[in-house]
């Protein structure tokens, strides 16, 4: 069966004039968003990799449009990914900019809408035939990040603690083409990309970051050379942070919270973080024998009723480690999923952080030896914790819109997807 495959990545030009924005003052690293396209002749897919914290639905919606007059993709086969740097503005929705930052969230929102149609612009234009093949390996720049502590369960550094140290990743390569220069490197981890997350420079400033995932991803460019664009996809990473982060927060034995930032030495751990992860992804990616697809592309959606929580009743910033919390229930709600198989690889996403518990076992539940679980698809949702968690009360359990169960709800309709595959 035919396949064909082309990716391009831009820019997000943000000029001093916009700062400051979303509490941001400057910038350190540029901000990308990447698009790969694929076709068999019968379907077109789009991924976009844009990166932002989140993607908010109004942005779906243009990013949709763009890709459909740009790429002729319908817009039920474009998959919208944040990477989920902490360093980036959120591009807010019409009418929810703070006061003052309206015309600026609007020439940011621009800015990246623009970044999207030039980077879509290039995958199309370099479509060509196009093999694929997926390749596993380990990389240990995550950690637990659910600690327990004598007030109750907080963020912090677990070793001991459950994680998914399995980097997954699909390389798409021309088959008429340079044979040691892919087209494409998609990047599957459950990291994230939050090394610089509320960190500030000696002068006060405020960077915008590309974090671990662009770090990952530039390197991983910048080794095979111009002609292949690398998108990181964050996995399970609801209750996974990175090995090292800029700011340390503690809690006294009063339960008060204790916060220390290395400031400008920050960069340097997303420098090691990156090059860690990244020269794992090239050594998996060197391995990979690409081959011609044996099935059809396809995308499937699906929606699943599953139990929800109202949101902490203070607020998210509330929030402190308890040994008591009201789980507040709040009817039900619907959670999107879509699948998208690419080749014998096949991406399982959805809008919220599943823990990486849950990631695990979507996993190894699924017909599929090459499975990606990939999170903060097609909009946000905050976390969907697994039911230990809620047991504990971890952060990701009360800072959640979805009740106890809803995570084992979620990956039980992925897998009857993955089976019907």
């Amino acid at each position: 069966m035919p396949l064909r495959a082309g990716a391009g990545k831009a820019v997000v030009d943000l000029p001093a004039s916009l700062f400051p924005v979303d509490g941001f003052t400057t910038v350190h690293d540029p901000l990308h968003v990447r698009v790969l396209v694929v076709d068999d002749t019968v379907t077109r897919l789009a991924l976009a990799v844009i990166e932002q914290t989140s993607v908010f639905e109004d942005q779906i919606a243009r990013a949709r449009e763009i890709l459909h007059e740009v790429c002729a993709v319908d817009p039920a086969h474009a998959l919208i990914v944040a990477s989920h740097t902490f360093s980036a503005p959120h591009v807010q929705p019409p009418g929810r900019a703070p006061e003052g930052e309206e015309e600026r969230n609007a020439r940011l929102s621009g800015a990246v809408d623009d970044a999207l149609a030039s980077a879509a612009a290039d995958a199309v234009r370099s479509l060509r035939p196009a093999r694929t093949g997926f390749g596993l390996g380990t990389c240990r720049v995550n950690v637990q990040r659910d600690v327990r502590t004598s007030h109750g369960w907080w963020l912090g550094a677990d070793d001991s603690g459950p994680t998914d140290n399995s980097v997954g990743v699909l390389r798409i390569d021309s088959s008429d083409g340079v044979p040691d220069r892919p087209i494409a490197v998609l990047v599957n981890h459950a990291v994230q990309s939050s090394v610089l997350n509320g960190s500030l420079t000696r002068s006060g400033d405020r960077e915008i970051s590309a974090d671990l995932a662009g770090a990952t991803a530039t390197r991983v460019e910048q080794h095979y050379g111009d002609g292949t664009v690398a998108l990181f996809l964050v996995g399970a990473a609801g209750d996974q942070a990175p090995y090292l982060t800029a700011v340390r927060t503690t809690v006294d034995e009063n339960g008060r919270l204790r916060r220390s930032d290395t400031q400008d030495a920050g960069h340097t751990l997303v420098d090691l973080l990156g090059e860690r992860l990244a020269t794992e992804a090239i050594r998996i990616t060197d391995g990979i024998r690409t081959t011609g697809p044996t099935a059809p592309l396809r995308v499937v959606h699906g929606s699943v009723e599953v139990p929800a929580q109202l949101p902490p009743a203070g607020g998210l910033h509330t929030l402190r480690p308890t040994t008591r919390y009201d789980f507040a229930p709040d009817g039900l709600s619907e959670a999107p999923v879509v699948v998208a198989r690419i080749g014998d690889t096949v991406l399982a996403g959805l809008q919220a952080e599943l823990n990486a518990c849950t990631g695990l076992d979507l996993k190894a539940a699924s017909p599929f030896p090459a499975t990606c679980v990939v999170t903060m698809v097609n909009g946000a949702a905050k976390y969907m914790a697994d039911a230990g968690s809620y047991d504990r009360i971890t952060y990701e359990a009360m800072n959640s819109r979805y009740a106890k169960g809803a995570a084992e709800t979620v990956a039980a309709r992925l897998v009857e997807i993955l089976r019907s595959l």
